[in-house]
Order: C-alpha cells, then sequence, then structure tokens
C-alpha cells in the first residue's frame, strides 16, 4: 500500500480529532460558567436583569490593576463617573466577543458621553497588555473611555466575588455587565448576550448618566470632640 495514502488520512484524522478536543474543552468552559453564574445568582432575588433607581448597596472598594498600555490603573480615576464594568479573556471564542461587541456598539453610538468602560481579564497569565491592546483595537475601543485590565488572578477573583458578586474564576466568568453610577453603587446587572436585557442597560445606563453628581461629603469637624474631651473629667477635681 502506498504510504502517502496511509499518511493523509492519519493527518486528517489527527486534526478532526484535535478540533474535537478543542470544541469539547470550549463547551466544559462555558458549562463550567453557566454553573458558576447559576450559583453565584442565588444570593439574588432572581437570574434576571436588576436595575434599580436608586442603590442600597455600598459603594464598590478601590481596587488597582493594569491597563493594555502597561499602566498601573486606579480605580479613582472613576469616582465622579458613571461607568460599565465586564469580565473577560481574549481567547474566549463566543461569550466574550458578543459581550464586547454588544458594549463596543453603545460605546460608538454615544461618541460624546462620558461613560467609562471598565473590562477585566481572568486569564491575566495570557492577557498580557499587549494582547490586551490588540484586543482592544478590534473593537475600535476608545482608550480614553475604555480599559482593559489585567492583574493578579486573586485580586480579579476578589473583584467579581465580593464587589460585584458574580463568580470569576480562571477563563470563567459572566456574561453580565455592571452599570455603576457616580457613587461608585452598583445600579444594574444584565446579560449582554440576550437583546432584551442589553436594551435595558441601554436604558438604565441613559438614566443613571443623566443623573446629576453626588454631593460632596461634608467636611468632618472634630473640634467639638476635642473641646468636650474635659468635660468627662472626674468630677472630684
Amino acid at each position: 500500500m502506498n504510504g502517502s495514502s496511509v499518511k493523509y488520512p492519519l493527518i486528517l484524522g489527527c486534526l478532526l480529532l484535535a478540533m474535537y478536543g478543542s470544541f469539547v474543552l470550549w463547551r466544559h468552559q462555558q458549562q463550567a460558567a453557566l454553573i458558576a453564574e447559576a450559583t453565584a445568582s442565588k444570593s439574588r432575588p432572581a437570574d434576571a436583569a436588576t436595575a434599580s433607581t436608586k442603590s442600597n448597596e455600598p459603594p464598590l472598594e478601590e481596587f488597582s490593576l493594569i491597563d493594555q498600555d502597561g499602566k498601573p490603573f486606579d480605580s479613582k480615576s472613576l469616582q465622579g463617573k458613571v461607568w460599565v464594568g465586564s469580565f473577560f479573556f481574549t481567547n474566549c471564542p463566543a461569550v466574550c466577543w458578543r459581550l464586547n461587541q454588544n458594549l463596543a456598539a453603545i460605546q460608538q453610538t454615544n461618541p460624546t458621553s462620558d461613560v467609562r468602560y471598565v473590562s477585566i481579564t481572568c486569564d491575566p497569565d495570557n492577557d498580557t497588555p499587549a494582547a490586551l491592546k490588540k484586543y482592544a483595537e478590534h473593537f475600535k475601543a476608545d482608550p480614553a473611555r475604555w480599559n482593559f485590565l489585567t492583574g493578579d488572578m486573586n485580586l480579579v477573583r476578589q473583584i467579581g466575588n465580593d464587589m460585584f458578586k458574580v463568580s470569576v474564576e480562571t477563563g470563567t466568568h459572566s456574561d453580565r455587565a455592571f452599570i455603576v453610577d457616580r457613587a461608585g453603587q452598583v445600579r444594574g446587572r444584565f446579560r449582554t448576550t440576550e437583546p432584551d436585557q442589553l436594551e435595558m442597560l441601554k436604558k438604565q445606563l441613559a438614566q443613571v448618566e443623566a443623573e446629576s453628581s453626588p454631593p460632596a461629603p461634608a467636611p468632618t469637624d472634630t473640634a467639638p470632640a476635642e473641646i468636650a474631651a474635659p468635660a468627662v473629667a472626674d468630677p472630684a477635681n
């Protein structure tokens, strides 16, 4: 038998097996993401979009990561801004692409808007600043308004689990986008891959952006405490 007649079918079989293996791995990742999100959603009233005119949630804690230019990013820069947070990773073949396409469409539809976008990778070992910058170019992301961030996975996990209340693990994340108001409070959680929730996100985002900036906190006056201190002296004196 001709060697080539055996060689080529063998190569083809190996390629098909590799493709099938990649598909199985991708399906496993997606199922893991859905399971993780379903588990996290049990702490919420219902697994649906949430939006509010006011928020009872405390402001998000501050965090520091690295942006697509390799520069430190401090969430303090978002103070007084409306912003949309999300999680992704550049090698994600489907959900992340749709998520970021939808966010890009919102950004490009409102070029004069001051809304910021903050996308945090859950695969920091592979998503270097250079990889994030290349990825951002696919979506024509305005670098002045849209930051793609990477950093220590433990911190990324904490931001997702503790701050945004969704499960985030390496290569596993929610398809939700989160609206954060000028006071740093989460005002809405929306599945960007579902058309009805995407429309809700757009409406809620417009409402939150139209709100005025929160008043500055009143300065703390320590003088009364200093004056009152002698009053607690021992009466015997």
